[in-house]
């Protein structure tokens, strides 16, 4: 399953920009759309149709070639083995934060010391 997400850029020119995330695809809708990825030199132009999946991690920009451009941003969920990996490394750092002690008993947590 994947979520779908529509947008519309309402400014020509003014681009958007965020960091991708894993399984992330934008798709053109409506106009003509300019892709940057960080990293990349060339710029990409999307025509309504086209695809493009995007590294993940990645910082990107985008931008409508003229007023009503439209673009879709598709996630597909991270597979369930790196999920269940993320919360697995949670739970053992929350323990070990929690059950963090010294030869005198409590000490602050590691955390509070690089503040």
């Amino acid at each position: 399953m994947r979520e779908l997400r529509t947008f519309e850029l309402d400014q020509p020119g003014l681009p958007v920009s965020w960091r991708a995330g894993y399984g992330q695809t934008v798709c053109a809708v409506a106009g003509k759309l300019w892709v940057t990825v960080e990293g990349n030199p060339n710029d990409i132009w999307l025509e309504p149709g086209q695809e493009l999946a995007l590294p993940e991690g990645y910082r990107v920009w985008l931008s409508g070639d003229g007023t009503g451009a439209r673009f879709a941003l598709a996630q597909t969920p991270a597979p369930w083995s790196m999920q269940r990996l993320a919360a697995w490394l949670r739970a053992l750092r929350h323990r070990v934060d929690e059950h963090s002690t010294d030869a005198f008993g409590e000490c602050p947590r590691i955390g509070a010391l690089c503040r």
